[in-house]
């Protein structure tokens, strides 16, 4: 299901970056978005926190389930009001999901075939935090709020992606940044906050300090101190660094030559920077993984950059062979996520894929995968 799910988003890609049929552009629009919801809609036992959130939807009116964030109880409760059947409500989410993410794809990525590519190889991890995930579309949903300027409808956007995941108000600064950086800028930042990223001064904080927010993060961070699991190495930093900042080194190189349409290109590049420096800052720290969780808001921005970077290679063959090793990038970078959850957990969780609409008598009876 993976790979034919990428090869299918590839040749979608491969249309929208060489080919540009528009009859196919429409009706691949149209498969995507599909696709996308039945892979999501119809997946059984796969994913991270599947148990939680199965247990979660089966025990909503039980008087001592879980207590979520309002949001999701709600969307929960109008799901069971009518069918007591979870697919029905993993489908419905991914409707939500996907519909939010598709507008925001189609209006600001100039290639918005190979956008949903990455998309799939950034987000496919996230498939169990369904939470997240709402709060996440609702996001990307907000860009056209940043940039039309209209606050009150980009707050009432994190308002209620907030209903669903308290991550989302770290995306509130998002607002304030649709404009063009200096170089100068741009560098004095990256250089600043490398030295803070190698020096290791954000393990020296005081644990102590994160109850002062909640207990239960209090609790976490102490944890996370205690264990061994996160020490900061200048090799793998300095590697993390640049990883990280191979994109924005192109674009500090050519950003002269990026066609800046409607002024997106500046807001989606600077989103990606804000969450380059917070991954440096806080890589191989005591807090990456909490950070990690807020970052994603910023950090997809990469889905809408690539074709931006894509565009400025002009030769039809030098510009296939681009097309090839992003292709390579996408595919390598399931594959880490996939394996990190591996080792992490034990057990992978991801694969094989299973499907409600496969072995269903054995999902009826078990409520998980095997």
């Amino acid at each position: 299901m993976y790979i034919f799910t990428f090869t299918l988003f590839a040749l979608f890609a491969y249309n929208d970056v060489f080919i540009k049929n528009k009859i196919l552009f429409r009706l691949f629009g149209v498969l995507a978005v599909t696709w996308l919801i039945f892979h999501d809609g119809f997946r059984w036992g796969i994913g991270t926190d599947w148990d939680n959130y199965y247990n979660y939807f089966e025990n909503i009116y039980n008087d001592n389930h879980e207590k979520l964030e309002i949001g999701y109880e709600v969307l929960t409760n109008i799901v069971r009001s009518f069918s007591e059947n979870y697919s029905v409500f993993l489908v419905i989410h991914a409707v939500i999901v996907y519909s939010l993410i598709s507008k925001t794809v189609f209006r600001f990525s100039i290639n918005p075939f190979l956008s949903f590519l990455f998309l799939y190889s950034m987000m496919l991890t996230y498939l169990g935090m369904s939470r997240q995930y709402i709060a996440f579309a609702i996001i990307m949903y907000s860009y056209k709020y940043i940039i039309d300027k209209k606050f009150i409808f980009f707050i009432l956007c994190i308002s209620i992606a907030y209903l669903f995941h308290r991550s989302a108000l770290l995306f509130i600064f998002a607002y304030f940044v649709n404009r063009q950086w200096s170089q100068k800028f741009i560098l004095i930042s990256l250089i600043t906050v490398a030295i803070i990223s190698i020096s290791g001064i954000i393990n020296l904080l005081p644990l102590n300090v994160f109850y002062l927010l909640n207990d239960d993060i209090g609790t976490k961070m102490t944890s996370y101190g205690d264990s061994n699991l996160i020490q900061a190495n200048i090799f793998f930093t300095i590697l993390s660094l640049l990883k990280r900042t191979f994109w924005i080194i192109i674009v500090l190189f050519f950003r002269s030559k990026i066609k800046n349409e409607k002024g997106y290109f500046d807001f989606i590049f600077n989103l990606y920077f804000i969450s380059t420096l917070i991954y440096i800052v806080f890589n191989n720290t005591i807090l990456q993984v909490i950070v990690a969780r807020g970052l994603l808001y910023y950090n997809i921005a990469e889905i809408f950059l690539i074709p931006y970077i894509l565009s400025l290679v002009k030769m039809d063959f030098l510009k296939k062979v681009a097309f090839l090793m992003l292709l390579i990038y996408g595919y390598l970078t399931i594959n880490k996520a996939f394996e990190f959850y591996k080792k992490d957990l034990g057990v992978d969780i991801f694969r094989p894929y299973n499907s409600v609409l496969i072995n269903s008598n054995y999902n009826a009876m078990n409520g998980h995968s095997k």
